[in-house]
């Protein structure tokens, strides 16, 4: 029964080390996929037969167009998520040391989360632009930067949703 409880207080209340351990997952996957592995000629290649066999033949300039909003939607949700993940690790590193209002807590470790995603945005694209077969774009980091405002407002929508429900159901 002790063993179960000092396993529940380690997700209650995540370490530095386990609030910021995804966020290194995060940005060691973005860096693979960074590589002239992940170019878009690569990634054309296995994304046609994935179309052929979701919607048999394609024409090129359909399954350029398709292409195109898969990798823009990848730039989006996975910022996004790291963003997430970001934010998580900021507000498990802030709250012991937080001497502000609690409430403006939520608010910095968001602030910071997202701009963490867009310097990292930013030095992704500085990045392919020195990998062969690889460009960098100032529209991904604005994409990128785009899915990180989104995701932390929504998670944040929702957290204050679930806050205002409970504090409903106990009044």
């Amino acid at each position: 029964m002790i063993y179960w409880k000092s396993l529940m207080a380690t997700f209650e209340r995540p370490t530095l080390l386990g609030a910021w351990l995804p966020v290194f997952l995060g940005l060691s996957l973005i860096s693979i996929e960074s590589t002239a592995m992940m170019s878009g000629a690569d990634t054309s290649r296995w994304l046609l037969d994935i179309c052929h066999a979701l919607w048999g033949q394609t024409d090129g300039a359909t399954f350029d167009t398709i292409h195109l909003l898969l990798r823009k939607l990848g730039h989006f949700s996975g910022y996004g998520f790291l963003a997430l993940l970001f934010r998580r690790a900021w507000y498990v590193t802030l709250r012991p040391r937080w001497e502000g209002s609690r409430s403006r807590l939520p608010f910095s470790a968001s602030a910071l989360a997202v701009i963490g995603t867009f310097m990292v945005a930013c030095m992704d694209e500085v990045h392919q632009s020195f990998v062969p077969g690889r460009s960098g774009s100032f529209l991904d980091v604005m994409i990128d930067t785009a899915g990180a405002v989104v995701f932390v407002r929504l998670v944040v929508k929702v957290i204050e949703r679930r806050r205002a429900t409970s504090a409903y159901a106990y009044a």
